[in-house]
């Protein structure tokens, strides 16, 4: 009794705090309290990747946009595996700004770089970066220290989207300095793959990023072995351009893709990071639909440029009753004899690759022949020794016009364009012509000329004169 009453008079008197039975223990005033813990971080996202779209994005876009809705877009993150702009005559005649465009209207965020950005000269790949708002990204490809146009290539970057940090990676062909013409690279150096590779996914640790995937203009299998020679290098996925064989691989934790060329295939990957810190990837290889619905606004950004494009380079100057595939030995013999006459040569040399489009049947324009070879090749002359020229022949990436019989010593004029005279293909000829003539020209014009100069027409077709050809 005694008990319960000092309980009650201090209840009363003093304001003690009375007793509880369940539940925590009063935290004394000023003590620290405990922060809340922050709810686990989760998201999706779809990386989108093509390469080597060689200026046939400005064309293909349009449906190509309208299968990435389908996946989430413009909720994804879209890039490149490089030699975006030129090419096709859309858009390399307007120096890669149509490509721009529509680039940016995709949005995408990054892309490795290729030999090909090289084309059209420095301030023209100045210009389509700026254009485009696409970082590039070169981390085997650095500056000289006397370099007069440093292109200052980022190694590596991270893009962020629902929560989901996206490291990525690029690196361009170990070829790509040798198959640039020449002068436009010669303020860079190419640094190994096995030196470069370590220091790009280096650059990206103080991000952190949640995924990792690594832009090559190659076959991805050149990244393969010095991947999976330092197996503590985070690469989630790897997508590379064209492929011999096998268009995709997987080693341990690491996906391979190739996308193949002029936009034929692109790379989906769906990414998720879930509320118990556990991560997904799904990647796979999409075929470009060659028919189907279309994006209205890069329709419109498509006939806008097509527009421009028919006012200067409209002219017809041939016809062809049935045109020829892109493969046919006809038109490796149009582009070469074309090149040998105009060039008041003995022989002509070409890459086979070089012919990126068929010749389709009606009249034939200048844009025709830029649709046809499209790189902006310098045309030059060389002279060689019969004896090198008869064992161009058989190179499996040279096609050749020459005289039936070489006399093996004798010295012969070849007309050949810049990109072979300097290694393009593995049919370098520097040290067997050391002493080119630069004719001034693109190899498009002799082309063209040539054309020209055959006057076919509806009641003339191209074709038997190419048939009649010696």
């Amino acid at each position: 009794m005694f008990l319960r009453a000092t309980g009650l008079l201090c209840l009363l008197l003093l304001g003690c705090p009375e007793a509880k039975k369940d539940g925590p223990a009063p935290v004394p005033p000023g003590a620290p309290t405990a922060a809340p813990i922050p709810p686990a971080r989760t998201g999706k996202v779809t990386l989108l990747v093509t390469g080597h779209e060689t200026g046939s994005l400005v064309k293909k876009a349009p449906r190509l946009l309208a299968q990435w809705k389908k996946e989430g877009w413009p909720d994804t993150l879209a890039f490149s595996t490089g030699d975006s702009f030129a090419g096709a005559v859309i858009s390399s005649h307007f120096e890669g700004i149509p490509t721009a465009e529509v680039m940016k209207a995709m949005q995408y965020k990054a892309s490795a770089i290729g030999n090909h950005e090289f084309d059209l000269g420095l301030g023209t790949l100045g210009k389509f970066r700026d254009a485009s708002s696409v970082t590039l990204l070169g981390a085997n490809l650095q500056d000289k220290a006397d370099a007069e146009q440093p292109l200052k290539l980022a190694p590596s970057a991270v893009f962020t989207r629902d929560n989901i940090k996206v490291g990525v990676v690029g690196f361009t062909s170990i070829k790509t300095l040798t198959t640039t013409e020449s002068g436009r690279s010669s303020g860079l150096t190419l640094v190994p793959l096995e030196a470069s590779v370590g220091p790009a996914l280096k650059s990206l640790e103080k991000d952190a990023p949640d995924v990792v995937i690594a832009l090559i203009d190659d076959c991805f299998g050149v990244l393969k072995p010095v991947l999976d020679a330092h197996k503590d290098w985070k690469v989630d996925l790897v997508v590379g351009t064209r492929c011999e064989g096998a268009q995709e691989d997987v080693a341990g934790a690491t996906k391979y893709f190739a996308v193949g060329d002029e936009l034929s295939h692109y790379v989906s990957a769906g990414f998720e990071l879930k509320v118990d810190g556990s991560k997904t990837l799904n990647a796979s290889r999409k075929e470009l639909a060659a028919t189907g619905d279309e994006d209205a606004d890069l329709v419109a950004l498509r006939e806008r440029w097509q527009k421009k494009l028919d006012e200067v380079m409209g002219e017809k100057i041939g016809f062809a009753k049935t045109g020829y595939k892109e493969d046919a030995v006809e038109l490796r013999q149009l582009v070469a004899f074309a090149l040998r006459d105009q060039g008041k040569a003995d022989a002509a040399l070409i890459n086979k690759k070089g012919i990126r489009a068929a010749l389709p049947k009606g009249p034939i324009t200048r844009a025709t022949i830029y649709d046809l070879i499209p790189f902006e090749n310098a045309f030059i002359t060389v002279k060689m020794k019969g004896e090198v020229l008869q064992k161009l022949k058989s190179h499996p990436e040279a096609f050749v016009v020459a005289p039936a019989k070489l006399e093996p010593e004798k010295m012969y004029v070849v007309s050949t364009t810049e990109y072979i005279y300097f290694g393009g293909d593995g049919l370098g000829l520097e040290v067997v012509a050391p002493d080119p003539d630069f004719t001034g020209m693109v190899w498009q014009t002799p082309v063209i000329e040539w054309l020209k100069n055959k006057k076919s027409d509806e009641k003339k077709p191209l074709e038997p004169m190419i048939k009649a050809l010696k």
